[in-house]
């Protein structure tokens, strides 16, 4: 949505369109657009401070300066009127230039300002992670400064253990402005010793001036040396930069990973659950670091469900968990229509293994070495086979509105019409449906398809809409609502079947208290609150 803003005019037009017509989208531009005015205000205030002229004249007070005004005129500092040299007023014009720059640089170097802006420790753009790592003194400067073009590429700031890497990057045009979200970070790679490479770089965002570039180590590091090497030849995108710039802005450097692999714990965990349709999730182990946690588990199929879900459904699964505190309130809740005043979860990766799903959830703060804290699961989705359907009539529709239902959910189709596909470049002809209604299932893994019943054939049906985040019922409208591919004509009578179902079970009962873990030497007495209650 930022990259959409700064380059709306050259989106296109499809994409513009949509923009126009989702309420998630324009919901989201708000946000996005306020978040920007908040930083233009902070950065560039419209003037100086009300007491800036009264400090720097106070400090020409003894500057011998030609007077601009009589001595009697109200408002006007009294100076002696005795002339002087060119080089006098040139000295004193000099000692205001001074002054001016050093009071600049005096507010940019306060912690409060430059470490928001310059920094990835900015105060509203940091976790506590990354606090601790600091902490630990695990920040490495990689001292890089490559130029090209009049683009200027900087790295000075980089944090990596054995959960991730966190890297500020700034860059700035010849002019000296930043310019942000312009790289495509896939050029850079990192990799171990053995020449493996074992990260994919992706953009955090950060502030307006540093850009904040991340991976995670699902399997960790197992090398005490990271290299980082960046081939970057572009600046600009194409989909949204109206202005690309070639050039060679190539680096390489090396991290230090033998402090922070030594600072890693391992937690074993050995509990295991299944549930009643036969979903079973094993627990595995949780992976300390300097900046971040990994719980690491896994999920297979067993029983009834195991024959209800299609083929490639179980790496389109998600597990519903939270944790809670001593005390019993939740602080962290992973897919969950819950919500947390804290969320810790940085990113969650499936990986495949034959009939078995592992899974990395990262989190930036998880207390099991410092306090008791329980893991509860609340649910899970997965696709499964289904027929849910309903028959009309697609004349009629506008008259008689279609109604869908099905296992908790609930759509109304009012009208049928062949029109321009949306979402195809070429304009092919399809049909569109427009409907509403609402869900409780998770709905992005569906399958649907649409059989004329005169001819007996099915086609392929996609939606095209907005639906709710993760609450108990979903609002779905769609824009236009369901695709048609291939259908040219109207069918006198259809039915719109659901042939996978990305079903929601909350049939569970399950939950556990994590083992404590050992601390970090380092961070065995920092509490974290104190990290934001800092000055």
């Amino acid at each position: 949505m930022e990259e959409f803003i700064l380059e709306e005019t050259y989106a296109g037009a499809g994409l513009n369109i949509h923009v126009q017509n989702c309420s998630r989208c324009q919901a989201l531009m708000a946000e996005v657009r306020q978040e920007q005015e908040a930083w233009s205000q902070a950065l560039y205030p419209e003037r100086l401070t009300d007491d800036f002229t009264r400090q720097v004249m106070a400090s020409l007070a003894d500057v011998p300066i030609e007077p601009a005004a009589e001595e009697n005129e109200p408002g006007t500092i009294l100076l002696r009127k005795k002339r002087r040299s060119p080089f006098i007023r040139r000295a004193a014009l000099a000692a205001v230039c001074i002054l001016i720059v050093a009071a600049a640089l005096t507010v940019y170097a306060q912690p409060s300002i430059a470490d928001w802006v310059r920094s990835i420790f900015a105060r509203d753009n940091t976790d506590i992670g990354l606090l601790d790592s600091q902490t630990l003194g695990l920040v490495q400067n990689p001292h890089i400064k490559v130029k090209d073009k009049g683009y200027t590429l900087e790295i000075n700031e980089v944090v990596v253990d054995a959960a991730r890497i966190m890297m500020g990057v700034k860059i700035t045009d010849p002019n000296g402005k930043p310019v942000v979200n312009k790289i495509d970070w896939s050029q850079v790679t990192v990799k171990d010793t053995e020449g493996k490479e074992v990260a994919k770089l992706y953009s955090l965002g950060g502030s307006a001036v540093i850009e904040n570039v991340s991976s995670l180590f699902p399997d960790g590091v197992k090398t005490d040396t990271l290299t980082v090497e960046g081939k970057i030849t572009q600046i600009g995108r194409k989909l949204f930069s109206h202005k690309v710039v070639k050039g060679n802005w190539n680096f390489k450097f090396s991290l230090d990973m033998k402090k922070a692999n030594e600072l890693t714990k391992v937690t074993q965990l050995d509990q295991q659950y299944t549930t009643p349709d036969g979903l079973r999730v094993k627990m595995e182990r949780l992976v300390r670091t300097p900046s971040a946690v990994r719980l690491e588990l896994s999920t297979s199929l067993d029983g009834k469900l195991a024959k209800l879900v299609p083929e490639s459904g179980l790496e389109n699964m998600l597990l519903m968990y939270h944790f809670e505190d001593e005390n019993g309130n939740d602080f962290s809740s992973v897919n969950n229509y819950r919500s947390p005043h804290v969320e810790t979860l940085i990113a969650q990766q499936p990986q495949l293994d034959g009939d078995t799903l592992h899974w990395y959830y990262t989190f930036k703060y998880l207390p099991y070495d410092r306090e008791k804290v329980r893991f509860v699961l609340d649910g899970y989705s997965i696709p499964v086979i289904s027929d849910d359907s309903v028959q009309f009539h697609p004349l009629e529709l506008s008259s008689k509105p279609a109604k869908f239902k099905g296992q908790g959910d609930s759509l109304t189709i009012s009208s049928m019409k062949i029109g321009q596909d949306p979402n195809s470049l070429e304009k092919e002809m399809v049909g569109l449906l427009q409907v509403e209604g609402k869900f409780r299932n998770m709905f992005s893994h569906d399958e649907w398809v649409m059989r004329d019943e005169k001819s007996g054939r099915e086609f392929p049906a996609s939606f095209r809409g907005s639906y709710g985040g993760l609450t108990e019922f979903q609002d779905v409208n769609g824009d236009p609502g369901f695709i048609v591919g291939g259908l040219t004509t109207l069918p006198e009578k259809a039915t719109l079947i659901r042939k996978v179902t990305d079903k929601w079970y909350t049939n569970v009962n399950w939950s556990f208290d994590l083992p404590k873990g050992e601390p970090i030497k380092g961070l065995e007495n920092v509490n974290p609150e104190d990290y934001w209650e800092a000055p």
